[in-house]
């Protein structure tokens, strides 16, 4: 059989692709007539195929994209939200919304966080009620320290004689105890402080005389700020009592300024002083028992300031031997607008 032969024409009015072809066997010849319009419509379009599949393969990536992009946004949220516990923020609770494994996540995690809430609530309570008992036992080793070198003035002016001295003695004493003891409050103001330390210095006064004067210098702005109760007196006591054994007489002064967030109070004597670095001084420390900073309530206010306001508050201590001493308290500044008072 050969190749058959076409050609192009025209057949019964339409363009057509003639397929001929010789059958020698059976003394034939077969033609064949092809609807070249209807051919030419069945050829595949290569380049629109290849169109239709990149626009088909791009709206699958951008279905894809946006599936994931939703399924993504809660939780790329919820780890921004973990990422604030570092911040000490434990209040960022977040909706619980999105896929399920999304949603059973910020379950957790809302969970989480009152967990943390209550264990950080009941920390702190357990804190507070610790700093409270440590004060209140700082302030009992106080108290019978104050009140047993006050008594035995008091005792020494009655074996004298002296009924009247004894009396006013015991009226400065109550005062001072309705100020401090009676007085459930931590804090008072500068003023009452003030008042307190008079009628010690009184009921001292008594006891040594003269000898020892005791001068104050307070900034008029200073009245209402307020600050720990028996906070100077312990220093006022121990320089009473120990800073003026070689030198028989001097003066101990009481200042009280303040800074922008301060209040600064000293206890600057021109007593005996001492060889003291400041930098070694730490209250509870044994070298120190056998110097001239000695007592209960010395030993305490440091310790008792920091319960209070924290390690940036403190007392500061400098001494020269033959020059005397000086306390420096450092408190922070806290006023009572509702007291009232004039300039000492």
């Amino acid at each position: 059989m050969t190749r058959p032969d076409y050609l192009k024409g025209t057949a019964f009015g339409k363009e057509a692709i003639i397929l001929a072809n010789d059958l020698p066997p059976y003394r034939l010849y077969l033609v064949n007539l092809i609807d070249r319009q209807y051919t030419a419509g069945q050829i595949i379009n290569i380049r629109q195929v290849a169109l239709i599949c990149l626009v088909i393969i791009g709206a699958a990536l951008l279905l894809v994209f946006v599936i994931s992009r939703r399924l993504t946004l809660s939780l790329t949220r919820l780890v921004r939200l973990m990422s604030t516990i570092t911040k000490k923020d434990f209040r960022n609770y977040i909706s619980v919304s999105g896929s399920y494994e999304v949603k059973e996540l910020s379950k957790a995690f809302n969970y989480m966080l009152d967990e943390l809430n209550d264990y950080v609530h009941k920390l702190l309570e357990t804190q507070k009620e610790q700093r409270n008992a440590e004060l209140a036992a700082l302030q009992r080793q106080i108290n019978p320290h104050f009140l047993y070198n006050t008594l035995a003035s008091i005792k020494l002016l009655v074996q004298k004689g002296s009924k009247e001295t004894a009396a006013e003695t015991i009226n400065a004493l109550i005062s001072l105890l309705q100020n401090t003891i009676s007085n459930a409050n931590e804090t008072i103001t500068v003023e009452q402080e003030l008042e307190n330390l008079r009628n010690y210095v009184f009921i001292n006064q008594v006891r040594y005389g003269d000898r020892i004067k005791v001068s104050y210098f307070v900034s008029p702005d200073c009245i209402r700020c307020e600050l720990p109760k028996l906070i100077l007196q312990p220093f006022i006591e121990n320089a009473f009592f120990h800073a003026f054994n070689v030198k028989t007489e001097g003066t101990i002064y009481i200042l009280i300024s303040k800074t922008d967030h301060s209040l600064v109070c000293e206890v600057a004597d021109n007593g005996d002083g001492m060889e003291f670095d400041p930098n070694d001084w730490v209250p509870d420390h044994p070298k120190n028992r056998s110097q001239l900073l000695t007592g209960i309530g010395i030993q305490n206010v440091n310790h008792r300031i920091k319960l209070l306001h924290g390690e940036s508050y403190g007392v500061r201590i400098t001494s020269v031997k033959g020059e005397g001493t000086q306390i420096r308290i450092v408190l922070p500044l806290i006023e009572d607008l509702e007291v009232t008072g004039d300039a000492v």
